[in-house]
């Protein structure tokens, strides 16, 4: 291994640790503040904040495709041509969120209004705190898109520290801010909007001053690159549609069940995506560490490389999953309690497992669509993956129409998940040259193995001792221990346990001195 490629991988292990602890930080704290803002709010506004925001988030598609894009021409454009074509990024950027925004404000108004007077199940004396919590909602994901130029900067130059910091500054508030709610006599949810509007402009300001200060290249010129613009919006609007599918199936999933069984169920629905977010926030730690050096390498032709950081992603993602989600499903009810007390809506375990299922299958799903990300070539996957995700709403809609309880809801998200990376990986072959079987062999049946090696140990302990703390720990204790043993045994090659060992014998050297 060259020493300029040993400084990359060290790169990317260093920006890991640093986006763990970051995730470790933000975890703890999410998790707490669910609990105080299910006490602040109750189970009905909880179920209605969620909802209302999540109707709004709904609208973030268009800024999540245009974030995909300006984030792959900036990895691209560094790789290639430097600062030079960051600046040109920078700029077409600019323009582009500012349409982002203007197309918001009017979706929303219009569509978004349209669907909370006359759509939206909610109990009739909390519709204007509801519609209170739209427009705040509205204004913070503006923030959000005027954001993306600035956040993806830091990004592209893998400052994945000041992003760690950032993320922790951002869960600090809502602790701490939440605890003001009883003090403020005026109607808890929306002070609760205000709060995250109030936050969403700390992060924003937090991004732009850093960027602005540590990137020379971040600076607006009267130039305009109409090539290159176009280029992202090619390239945005194929991913426009597989964005827009991707947040009409988590979303849609989200009315179709309040149009079903009311706000109750949508707040048993919110804490276990949290549950999931909090385990799939460990993902992110690996995926955004090495997407930058994925897509310089695809720039830089070095195609061996790239489906290489794929494969180590795609591992390494599924056990980071893996090793919280394994304790997480075997004392899901435990946790519940111990974490919410007795204020669990019912559904919640059972949401909760088969979210954290699912996200073990689609954990294998970035690094696929990041390789075609850095290809550019989006059409045919986003045309065929998108239409394929936006099946999954009317097919649950069937099935909760004939009286099916919500959970199947759940159990057809796992089965759309498994055959859409599938067809991802059919997709993907056609754009480059990758062995399938070199994939499933390398990565699935590994991860499979593991998984099954892994589980029984902590089962043991799981089925012979009564529920207890002393059996959430044993539980937990041998989680981590067995996956990290048999992953590090199965999972990974050669080339990657040396990495791991490097990266453990530079830690003992600075903690020596």
């Amino acid at each position: 291994m060259s020493p300029q490629l040993q400084s990359n991988n060290r790169r990317i292990a260093k920006n890991t640790l640093f986006l763990t602890i970051r995730m470790v930080i933000v975890l703890g704290i999410g998790l707490y503040t669910s609990r105080i803002l299910l006490q602040v709010l109750g189970v009905e506004d909880f179920g209605i904040y969620n909802v209302v925001a999540g109707f709004v988030a709904m609208f973030a598609f268009l800024n999540t495709s245009m974030n995909n894009a300006i984030q792959r021409f900036y990895n691209y454009e560094l790789g290639k041509n430097g600062e030079d074509g960051m600046r040109r990024v920078y700029n077409c950027s600019l323009i582009a969120q500012v349409l982002i925004a203007l197309v918001i404000i009017i979706l929303t108004e219009t569509f978004g209004l349209w669907y909370i007077y006359e759509k939206l199940v909610l109990p009739p004396e909390r519709f204007d705190a509801a519609l209170w919590v739209f427009q705040l909602s509205v204004i913070s994901l503006l923030f959000l898109v005027i954001q993306i130029p600035y956040s993806s900067a830091i990004m592209a130059h893998e400052c994945m520290d000041y992003y760690a910091v950032v993320s922790v500054i951002d869960a600090a508030l809502k602790l701490a801010l939440i605890f003001l709610i009883p003090l403020i006599q005026s109607d808890n949810l929306v002070i609760y909007g205000i709060i995250i509007l109030f936050i969403s402009l700390v992060d924003f300001f937090l991004y732009y001053i850093y960027a602005k200060q540590r990137f020379p290249e971040i600076k607006i010129e009267k130039k305009f690159e109409k090539s290159l613009f176009n280029e992202i919006l090619k390239f945005s609007g194929w991913n426009l549609f597989g964005s827009f599918s991707g947040v009409m199936k988590e979303q849609g999933l989200n009315l179709l069940l309040n149009l079903f069984f009311g706000p109750v169920v949508n707040a048993a629905r919110g804490i276990a995506y949290q549950v999931s977010g909090g385990v799939q926030s460990f993902v992110m730690n690996i995926t955004t560490a090495a997407r930058p050096q994925m897509t310089q390498a695809y720039a830089q032709g070095n195609i061996e490389r790239t489906l290489r950081i794929m494969f180590s992603m795609s591992k390494m993602s599924y056990i980071s999953v893996f090793i919280f989600a394994l304790p997480v499903m075997l004392e899901v009810d435990y946790i519940l309690h111990l974490w919410l007390g007795n204020g669990v809506p019912d559904h919640t375990g059972a949401f909760v497992v088969l979210v954290v299922f699912s996200s073990l299958i689609n954990v294998f799903n970035p690094p696929t669509s990041f390789v075609v990300h850095a290809t550019g070539k989006m059409k045919s996957y986003q045309t065929i993956t998108s239409l394929f995700s936006l099946l999954l709403l009317p097919v649950s809609y069937l099935f909760l129409y004939i009286g099916c309880a919500p959970e199947i809801v759940f159990v057809l998200v796992i089965i759309f998940t498994a055959l859409g990376q599938l067809i991802s990986l059919l997709i993907l072959k056609k754009l480059i040259t990758i062995s399938l079987r070199l994939y499933f062999g390398k990565v699935i049946m590994p991860s499979l193995m593991t998984t099954i090696l892994s589980t029984a140990v902590p089962f043991v302990a799981y089925y012979y001792m009564d529920r207890s703390f002393l059996r959430f720990s044993v539980v937990t204790i041998l989680s981590l221990l067995s996956v990290s043993l048999f992953s590090y045994l199965i999972e990974f090659d050669k080339d990657e346990r040396s990495i791991v060992k490097d990266f453990i014998r530079r830690i003992k050297i600075k903690i020596n001195g």
